[in-house]
C-alpha cells in the first residue's frame, strides 16, 4: 500500500500497528497471537484502506494474527523478523537502521541557447560586414554590394509598411506606403522611417533588420567613395550629359 506522497508500507504491519502497545515480552512470546472476529471492526463496505487514514488516526481493519516485538513491544504482522519501529530483527537479534541515499546524477553540460531575436542581431550583423567585404574586392563587387544592399533595404522597408497594418497603425502604414507619389512620397517615407521604424513600432527584430540595411547601404557607398571615386564621377558625367541633351 501507499499514501498519497508515494509512501510505500506493508498493509499487514501498517494494520498491526494500529493494536495498543504492550509491555516488551521475552523472545519466547513470539507466537502469533488469534484475534477473535467479534472484536475486530468490520472492513468499510467502500473497500481501500490508506496510509493516510492510518496517519490521520482512523481506525483501520485488524489484521487476523499479530505479533510483539520482543525489543520495543509494538505490534508488528505475524511472522515478521523486523520490527518496523525499532528495526529490531528477531533471527539476529540486532537492530538494523536504514537510510535511504540518492545516487548522483551528473550535470550534462549543454550549450547556451539563443532567443529568436538574438539569433536575427547576429545573421543581420553578419550580412553587414559580408556586404562590407564584397565592396572592398573590385569595381565589380562594390557594384554587386550596392545592389544587394539596396534590394535588402527595399524588402525591409516593405515589410515594416506590412507589421504597420498588421499591428493595427493604419495612419502610419499609409504613410510609409505613399512613398512612390512625387515630391511628398520622399517625405513620408523619410517620416516613416525617422518615427515609426524607430520609436513606433514595437518589432524590434523588423526594426534592427531595416536599419541594419540601411547601413549597410551606406557603409558600400564609402566603401565605394573611396576606393574608387573615378565611379562616381563617372555616374555625375553621365547624368549632366543626359541633362544637357534634354
Amino acid at each position: 500500500m501507499k499514501d498519497s506522497k508515494g509512501r510505500y508500507a506493508c498493509r499487514s504491519c501498517v494494520e498491526a500497528k494500529k493494536k495498543p502497545r504492550k509491555p516488551a515480552a521475552p523472545a519466547a512470546s513470539t507466537a502469533p497471537i488469534a484475534i477473535a472476529e467479534d472484536d475486530a471492526p468490520a472492513a468499510d463496505a467502500g473497500g481501500g484502506f490508506s496510509m493516510d487514514q492510518f496517519l490521520g488516526g482512523v481506525e483501520t481493519p485488524d489484521a487476523e494474527t499479530v505479533s510483539y516485538c520482543p525489543n520495543c513491544g509494538a505490534p508488528r504482522a505475524a511472522g515478521a523478523v523486523v520490527c518496523m519501529d525499532c528495526g529490531f530483527n528477531s533471527e539476529t537479534g540486532a537492530a538494523i537502521n536504514t537510510k535511504v541515499l540518492k545516487a548522483k546524477t551528473k550535470k550534462e553540460r549543454r550549450a547556451p541557447k539563443l532567443s529568436g531575436g538574438v539569433i536575427f542581431a547576429l545573421v543581420a550583423l553578419g550580412m553587414v560586414v559580408g556586404i562590407a567585404l564584397l565592396a572592398q574586392v573590385s569595381r565589380e563587387a562594390a557594384l554587386a554590394a550596392a545592389l544587394i544592399a539596396a534590394a535588402w533595404q527595399i524588402v525591409a522597408y516593405v515589410i515594416m509598411v506590412f507589421a504597420a497594418f498588421h499591428d493595427d497603425d493604419k495612419f502610419w502604414g499609409i504613410i510609409g506606403a505613399l512613398f512612390w507619389i512625387p515630391l511628398a512620397g520622399g517625405l513620408c517615407a523619410l517620416s516613416f522611417s525617422l518615427y515609426y521604424c524607430t520609436i513606433g513600432s514595437e518589432r524590434r527584430s523588423l526594426k534592427l533588420n531595416y536599419w541594419a540595411a540601411v547601413l549597410a547601404g551606406i557603409i558600400v557607398i564609402v566603401s565605394i567613395a573611396a576606393n574608387d571615386i573615378s565611379l562616381f564621377a563617372e555616374t555625375l558625367s553621365e547624368e549632366t550629359t543626359l541633362n544637357n541633351r534634354r
